[in-house]
């Protein structure tokens, strides 16, 4: 057993001299080349992270001018809800496939994003619909399926998560939530009248 744990220790001393070795091998050509990869890599970085900032701001600025560059899908039914003050999400709602049963709702919602959102499976994804459904009496809602789509306007690579009905928890509406806007579109006075 000794003999293992010498032989052991000899391998990673010499694995350790190798590396060290390859280090101090490195030319001077190949550490200017490097360093200057690093810069670059740095430059980028900070020209990416304000234009990202430069971004924000105008949609702070005007939530609305980003919205208007998304396409309103409307051979879909969709229609323009609201958006995020920020500018970071805008909501759709449509009446096609909506269904009513008693105090049950189930009704597609659409969201967009200005960036990259990541997805439960850690995929990216730029926009997604929701098939939600509705407990317009005990003021609930719980996701049925959603689709995420690559990019914005339902484009690009997709990848959906189905709920069991049976197992398909709850969520309370919370006001002032996004959550409760949409539910006032599908459960609320003008949604009874057979408007989303």
């Amino acid at each position: 057993m000794t003999t293992i744990f010498t032989n052991a220790n000899a391998v990673l001393v010499a694995l350790g001299l190798a590396i060290s070795l390859g280090a101090a091998a490195q030319t001077p050509e190949q550490s200017q080349l490097w360093e200057t990869q690093r810069v670059q890599r740095q430059a980028e970085e900070k020209a990416k992270a304000e234009e990202l900032a430069r971004q924000r701001a105008a949609r702070r600025a005007d939530p609305m001018a980003w919205v208007r560059t998304l396409d309103p899908l409307s051979s879909g039914g969709w229609v323009f809800r609201m958006v995020g003050a920020d500018g970071s999400w805008a909501t759709y709602s449509t009446d096609h496939q909506l269904k009513r049963s008693g105090h049950m709702v189930t009704a597609w919602l659409r969201q967009e994003f200005p960036e990259p959102q990541r997805g439960a499976a850690g995929n990216f994804y730029r926009s997604n619909v929701q098939k939600i459904q509705y407990d317009c009496g005990k003021e609930r809602a719980r996701v049925m399926l959603i689709i995420y789509y690559a990019d914005n306007n339902l484009a690009g690579s997709q990848q959906s998560e189905e709920a069991d009905p049976k197992l398909a928890e709850w969520d309370p509406i919370v006001p002032g939530t996004q959550s409760e806007y949409a539910f006032h579109w599908n459960c609320g006075p003008a949604a009874a009248g057979g408007k989303p």
